[in-house]
């Protein structure tokens, strides 16, 4: 049963319950520099309003597994599960650099995705954000959340929100810890108005890009 329950909550979690006291876990947080990943299906209103409910669970439940997988090979913790958006918390000396990478294999599994389903027309949304958060355990002491609160996870959100499908958006903090990373991509984009803020933001799209191995390859003479 404990290894079960333990696929319900968040790595987060598990340590927090492991170096609880007696009491248990108690309620309150810490300040902790991480990045956050938000990534949304797009099209899947639409999606799940034409087809029966087993199969929108199941659909999503592959992407899902797919996109977890994603985030722990790329040293990430999944956060929770929200509909059909995902959000997970990155931590370490790369976490910019590992949330982006993480984002570009989801943005990869979504296309093998539409070339396997086509009829699904579904694509994805990821936004990204680094900064200083409260980490630590949120709500009752009969009912608590582990999870991360504050200003950089509200803009994660947002980026997310606005990013176009396929497109993976990132904020300025994001790209100033990743712009010498030699495989990355970056394409700046039209500063986004976000609630909260007196100014715009800038924001730039990102893509981690493909050797000549990885590249497609084309038909003689193309």
């Amino acid at each position: 049963e404990r290894f079960q329950l333990a696929k319900f909550v968040s790595h987060g979690t598990i340590d927090a319950i492991k170096g609880s006291t007696e009491d248990g876990v108690r309620l309150g947080g810490s300040r902790k520099r991480v990045a956050i990943l938000f990534a949304d299906i797009r099209g899947y209103t639409a999606f799940s309003e034409s087809r029966e409910p087993e199969i929108v669970v199941d659909v999503l439940n592959h992407y899902f597994a797919h996109q977890g997988g994603a985030v722990s090979r790329h040293n990430g913790d999944i956060d929770k599960f929200v509909g059909d958006q995902l959000m997970a918390i990155f931590q370490g000396a790369e976490m910019s650099a590992d949330a982006v990478r993480c984002a570009q294999e989801i943005q990869d599994i979504m296309e093998a995705s539409a070339k396997e389903h086509p009829d699904w027309e579904l694509d994805i949304g990821i936004g990204i954000d680094v900064g200083d958060v409260v980490v630590g355990a949120m709500g009752s002491p009969d009912r608590m959340d582990y999870t991360v609160l504050g200003d950089h996870v509200n803009l994660a959100a947002r980026l997310c929100s606005a990013a176009a499908p396929k497109e993976t958006m990132i904020s300025d903090a994001v790209y100033l810890e990743t712009k010498d990373f030699r495989d990355f991509g970056f394409a700046p984009l039209e500063p986004i108005s976000v609630k909260g803020k007196s100014n715009p933001i800038l924001v730039y799209a990102a893509e981690v890009l493909k050797s000549d191995a990885e590249a497609p390859q084309t038909a003689a003479g193309e």
